[in-house]
Order: C-alpha cells, then structure tokens, then sequence
C-alpha cells in the first residue's frame, strides 16, 4: 500500500475522489432519513441535474487519473476485447438484458400486474428519490438513466475494480468495488437495493470476464431507460402520482 501512494499519485486521487463522495452520499442520505423530512410532489429535475454533474466529474477524473499514471484507455475497458471471455460477457449480458425485455408486454397489459408493481415502487416508504413522479418528466429520467450507465460503469466497474486490483487479487476488488457501488445506491432503499442487486452482479461479472465496458454499459443504459419505460406505464395519465407518505398526509394531485 505505502509503495502505491508513493509511485501512483494519479490513481490515488482518482480513488479518493469517489471515496469522498461515496461518504458524503450515504452520510447525506442517513441524515435525510433520521430527519425525515415531507418528500415534496414535483419534478427530481434539480436532483438530476445534481446527480448527472456529479457522474460525468467522478466519470472525467477517473478516466483522467488513469490516463495519466501511463495506462492506456483500451486497459481500462474502452476495448471490444476478444475471446472466450469476452462471448461469455455478451451472452450473460445479452441473455439478461432479453429476460427483462420480456416482461414488459405483460407489465402493459395486465393492469394486476401494473397495481402490484405500483405498490412495490410508490407505496414501499422507499421510492426512489431519482424516479419521474409524472410522465412528461420521463424525458428527463432516461437523460440521467443513459448518463449513469455510461459514467457508473467507467467509475464503479472499470475504474475502481482496475486500481484495487493493484491492491489485492481481481475477485476480491471487484466484490469490494460491487460493495461500494450498492451502498452508493441506499438513497433507493430496500426496495430499489434488492431491484439492483442483480444487474449489479451481471454487470460486474461481464467486466471482470472480457476486461471490457461495453457489455456493462450497454445492459446498464438499457435497464435503466426501461425502469423510466416501466415507471411511464404506471404513472397516472394527469398529474403526479403520491408516495405513501403524501398519501397519509392527504396530499392533493396537482
């Protein structure tokens, strides 16, 4: 570690720049949570303004920081990468991404499907704080859901897993690095946690086999632009939609 600091400056600002924000988040939303305060119905767009300015830096550092310690993009993952690895990577991903896609007719379709759907989102006490609460803001949802798939898989995959596996062997950075990444999310609470766990494993496991971003990348922005697709089929047709405390509190739809 010691010889690390002294020969990779570079890559530990890089390191240090995500792990003071990663704190600052999960300290931000532990104080949100122990204030508790009224969650207000109107559009997250100050919040993904916030959220997107924070992942391209993050994004742009990282990509800097590796870059300059001598490295070449191609090593960090910006490669199609050749192989058995990298098939395996496509068909996992590929294989995953056709699952989810295959839901969304029946989520259409079936209006029991949509009420149960609504009521694990909106109803749990854990709705996402980045989620639309009215359609015509759904634009903006898959504006930050193709900006974290790009720039969380350059920070959280490619990035963070590369620089520890300066540190320690290659499974255990990446288990660490997937650590880090789903605790960057409990602002989603228990809900949105358990929703991510898997395509957070899919997409870790496609980086460590190829060495390479896109499979990642690609099944991250398809996944979110379809959480904003399916969050579009269950928002009302007028209006916001109210999360279970509003609701309590006999909030009025604007």
């Amino acid at each position: 570690m010691e010889r690390f600091v002294e020969t990779e400056p570079e890559l530990l600002i890089g390191l240090g720049a995500i792990i003071f924000l990663w704190v600052c988040g999960m300290v931000s939303d532990l104080y949100r949570r122990i204030r508790k305060p009224a969650r207000p119905t109107r559009s997250p767009f100050i919040h993904w303004s916030m959220t997107a300015s924070i992942l391209w830096l993050l994004c742009g550092i990282s990509v800097w920081a590796w870059v300059s310690s001598g490295r070449s993009l191609e090593t960090l993952g910006f490669a199609w990468g050749s192989g058995f690895g990298m098939f395996a990577a496509w068909a996992i991903s590929l294989g995953f991404l056709a699952l989810q896609i295959a839901q969304l007719p029946a989520i259409r379709r079936d209006a029991e499907v949509q009420d149960t759907l609504r009521k694990s989102m909106f109803g749990s006490g854990d709705y996402d704080a980045l989620m639309p609460r009215r359609r015509r803001d759904c634009w903006g949802f898959f504006l930050v859901a193709v900006t974290a798939g790009i720039t969380e898989e350059v920070i959280f995959r490619a990035f963070l897993i590369s620089v520890l596996a300066l540190l320690m062997p290659l499974w255990v950075s990446a288990l660490a690095a997937l650590g880090v990444f789903i605790l960057a999310h409990l602002y989603q609470g228990v809900q949105g946690l358990v929703r991510i766990l898997p395509v957070t494993v899919i997409m870790t496991l496609t980086y460590v086999l190829s060495g390479s971003l896109w499979p990642g990348i690609i099944v991250h922005v398809a996944v979110d632009v379809m959480a904003g697709v399916i969050a579009w089929i269950l928002l009302p047709t007028d209006g916001y939609i109210l999360v279970e405390d509003e609701a309590a509190a006999g909030a009025v739809l604007a």
